[in-house]
């Protein structure tokens, strides 16, 4: 087969095809493969008819961003509650659940091809080998279509905007997404360590509500490691640190190849999210700085000039340069100045 025959063999793109119709040809393929013929298509019955029996998920539905779509946005497919459940006339008819469609039935593959027929072009690109869909989450596990208006109870350490009365009144849209509850508390459920890591004295500010777990991670997929980037983790940090992105003439290598090198970006007892706290963190890759090793005098020197107390004795010289690196060595994301220091080659990042 050459290259023009494989691209002429090529599947149409899925938002050209309507959902049901790939459904009844489905169908149609299953009944032929059986040897019998294709059962008849069960009749369409509208939105209307399911206000008799479930009046009060109708209620909610119509305040969710599914059944506001308007008919372009569908493609030529079904709106309404048969855009999900599939065609409701024989469970009209019988009034049996088997006869429709219930994500609370289904199993976690169906459920989810049912929600991929419409979302499959963008958050289903890279879903089916995301590391929620490979640790068996679905779409139902955090997504609820048919949501309550009433506030959710809140989990200690964790503040969310509540919903104030007025937004019940004029009937607000549901949760951001069509969440079960709201981000952080949703994904802390799961990511318990993560959770934990947040309640650290430097940390994100996700508790306070100025950040998600979605500003930083794709949920449903991504090229590299579930995060918000096509390219190094660094591209991601600097959206919001854009003073650390460079390039810079003298530049600290570990900054160049990933932030993740010194920083735990959850949460961490050290200060500005560093793994350790200096000098420590500092150690990991520098030798200890030669100052550290002298004795300091114990009493006090006195030059011409005027005199010392020297308060800290023969420990004066640990205290000083063994405390902060970061005292003197200021720019430790990479500077434009040369520094003063002769055996870097003005690289030292002091100034």
């Amino acid at each position: 087969m050459t290259r023009s025959d494989c691209r002429s063999s090529r599947p149409a793109p899925f938002h050209r095809t309507p959902p049901m119709l790939l459904l009844a040809a489905a169908l149609a393929l299953t009944a032929a493969a059986a040897g019998g013929e294709p059962p008849e298509p069960v009749p369409m019955v509208g939105s209307g008819a399911c206000l008799d029996c479930h009046q009060d998920l109708a209620v909610q539905f119509t305040r969710s961003v599914h059944a506001r779509l308007a008919e372009f946005e569908v493609h030529g497919g079904t709106r309404g509650c048969e855009a999900c459940h599939g065609p409701g006339g024989r469970h009209v008819e019988t009034m049996d659940p088997a006869d429709i469609f219930t994500f609370s039935e289904a199993s976690d593959s169906r459920a989810e091809d049912a929600c991929l027929a419409c979302h499959r072009n963008r958050v289903g690109v890279h879903w089916i080998s995301s590391r929620h869909a490979l640790s068996g989450v679905s779409c139902t596990s955090c997504h609820q279509i048919h949501q309550s208006r009433q506030t959710l109870p809140l989990e200690p350490g964790f503040q969310e905007k509540p919903l104030r009365v007025a937004d019940l009144e004029r009937q607000a849209p549901p949760l951001r997404a069509s969440l079960k509850k709201p981000e952080s508390l949703l994904c802390v459920e799961c990511h318990r360590d993560v959770g934990a890591r947040m309640m650290l004295p430097s940390r994100h500010p996700v508790r306070e509500g100025k950040m998600q777990c979605s500003s930083c991670h794709q949920v449903h997929g991504a090229e590299w490691g579930m995060l918000r980037t096509d390219e190094r983790v660094n591209d991601l940090c600097t959206e919001c640190h854009a003073s650390k992105q460079g390039p810079f003439v003298f530049e600290h290598q570990p900054v160049a190849e990933n932030c993740a090198t010194c920083h735990v970006p959850h949460g961490s007892v050290a200060d500005n999210l560093l793994k350790q706290n200096q000098p420590f963190v500092c150690l990991q890759c520098h030798e200890a700085h030669f100052h550290i090793g002298r004795e300091g005098l114990s009493t006090p020197n006195f030059v011409a000039t005027g005199g010392s107390l020297n308060p800290f004795g023969s420990a004066g010289w640990r205290m000083a340069f063994g405390t902060s690196c970061s005292q003197c060595h200021q720019y430790v994301h990479g500077t434009d100045l040369p520094s003063q220091s002769l055996t870097s080659l003005g690289g030292s990042l002091t100034r």
